[in-house]
């Protein structure tokens, strides 16, 4: 019989750490009994999806809705993002708010893809509210919003309001940063002070909404300290069990970069887990590589997948790079309007979409595998292929000015070629 070999010191190191997260820890057992806690929003695994919570804040912010607040969780809301903005010039103030009656106030879900639109046409008032839990600003938004509502509702005042779990700033300065915290807060108040009137099962649904909040939302709930203080004392287990977890981010980029590499034609450029960039070979020309800021090859024109926790976007970017080029490509995209939907009236300092294409959406991450995930990608990645690219590329292909610039010898690709 041979004899058996000693584990690894690695490996019993490990095991050990392993034993000690799980054994006797006081602290992961009233973790594991405060998430063992019934509540409607987990049991329905929404914790984390925007939509869910944009539905929510939505249907607590409708004066008209079934919960009998009337305007009261709109008003202290706004109020209090209104006193928060120290010096900022602002639209309204919160005394404007308190005289103000907003029961004919109309709130839109998703309309021109605004997470949540207040409209209060007696007031000529619009508020925009942009709401973040797990991704952030993409595609120039919160500017795209603001204009918008703008053009529909000319000589209203419009205050935005970006919400995210820390109250992150937003990078327009019509929108006030706010956080979940705040609206933990407002929620709770409003259920003590209503506690007598409001029916049995709002204020439930209210009570598990502010626990679902502060379980996993609100950065200084009990069981945030709770959580960072396992981690302090446990370590290397738990950064054990993090190298080993399930990443769909991550699984998204690999099948991404793999099905661009494996696609003829097409080059990769500088990828990151959230941006995977590529472009047609054809286009790694020196008129479109003199760009500074963006990724380490200067390229100016690139397509890119952006890469959320929560959606999969492909777009086509203008660049930063010299300003010539940048008009050349932005009038070209101006001349071909069916083909490049997404392009502004104008031309940004750095950063231009003149195509997008949505392969994932909020939804599709909350019901779909992985594998359901990849059959969708694979799916719009053909039409893409089939259809939209070679047309940009054809677009692209006529603008002599590129291939004018070329090294000696390069040359237009022609008609037949495959991009």
């Amino acid at each position: 019989m041979s004899e058996q070999l000693p584990e690894p010191p690695e490996y019993v190191n490990s095991q050990a750490e392993l034993e000690r997260l799980v054994v006797d820890n006081d602290d992961l057992e009233n973790l594991e009994e405060r998430l063992g806690r019934f509540n409607i929003f987990e049991a329905l695994g929404i914790a984390r999806h925007e939509l869910r919570h944009s539905d929510f804040l939505a249907f607590l912010l409708d004066p008209n809705q079934t919960h009998g607040l009337g305007d009261e969780f709109t008003r202290r809301f706004l109020q209090r993002l209104l006193a928060s903005a120290a010096g900022q010039p602002l639209p309204v103030t919160p005394i404007d708010l308190d005289i103000w009656n907003l029961n004919d106030l109309i709130v839109l879900r998703e309309w021109q893809n605004i997470d949540i639109l207040l409209l209060e046409e007696s007031l000529r008032l619009a508020v925009i509210i942009e709401n973040k839990i797990g991704s952030t600003e993409h595609s120039n938004q919160l500017e795209r919003y603001f204009q918008t509502v703008g053009l529909h509702h000319r000589e209203w005042k419009i205050l935005g309001v970006y919400l995210s779990p820390e109250g992150e700033m937003p990078s327009h300065v019509g929108y006030l940063p706010a956080n979940y915290t705040m609206v933990c807060e407002i929620i709770e108040r409003l259920t003590a002070r209503r506690s007598s009137t409001l029916g049995d099962d709002v204020r439930t649904m209210m009570t598990h909404y502010t626990q679902m909040l502060r379980r996993r939302i609100v950065s200084e709930s009990e069981i945030a300290d709770l959580c960072r203080r396992i981690y302090r004392n446990h370590r290397k287990a738990l950064d054990l069990i993090y190298e080993y977890r399930t990443d769909r981010q991550a699984e998204i980029r690999e099948l991404l970069e793999k099905t661009i590499a494996e696609t003829p034609g097409l080059l990769t450029d500088h990828c990151s887990k959230s941006y995977v960039r590529f472009l047609p070979r054809a286009w790694d020309v020196p008129a479109l590589k003199e760009g500074k800021g963006w990724t380490p090859s200067g390229r100016v024109l690139l397509f890119e997948f952006y890469n959320a926790p929560d959606r999969l976007i492909l777009n086509l970017h203008i660049g930063p790079g010299p300003d010539e080029v940048r008009q050349r490509l932005f009038d070209m995209a101006r001349t071909h309007q069916s083909l490049f939907r997404k392009t502004a009236k104008s031309l940004n300092q750095k950063w231009n979409v003149i195509y997008g294409r949505t392969f994932l959406t909020p939804k599709d991450y909350e019901e779909e595998t992985f594998e359901q995930l990849e059959k969708q990608i694979r799916k719009h990645w053909a039409e893409f292929m089939a259809d939209d690219l070679p047309k940009i590329a054809g677009v692209v292909r006529d603008e002599g000015w590129i291939w004018e610039a070329g090294l000696p010898g390069e040359a237009r690709p022609d008609a037949a070629s495959t991009f």
